[in-house]
């Protein structure tokens, strides 16, 4: 599935993701092609601490592209009822 990033975002983006082996799609409005505009939203799949992983790759991501991101973390093996209806909802794109 195509998705809607320019050159400096999947540089910036493969810069933050960088040492990241966890799962990683992108979600929402960068997904579709037909529209225009929005934010990044990533979506990362992992044990780590959701807030630290979360800032560090908005960190790496800001120092090569200054496009609003939005990083959601996630414990693949403790999701609750809202985060499994959440992941359910969204068409997402693995990026790695």
């Amino acid at each position: 599935m195509p998705v809607r990033l320019d050159s400096e975002e999947q540089r910036a983006l493969h810069a933050a993701l960088a040492g990241i082996d966890d799962p990683v799609y992108l979600f929402g409005s960068r997904t579709d092609e037909g529209r225009r505009g929005g934010d990044i939203d990533i979506l990362v799949l992992s044990k780590a601490d959701p807030y630290q992983l979360s800032k560090r790759i908005k960190r790496r991501f800001f120092e090569n592209c200054e496009e609003k991101i939005d990083v959601v973390v996630m414990d693949p093996e403790r999701l609750d009822e809202a985060q499994r209806a959440f992941l359910e909802s969204i068409d997402k794109v693995r990026l790695q």
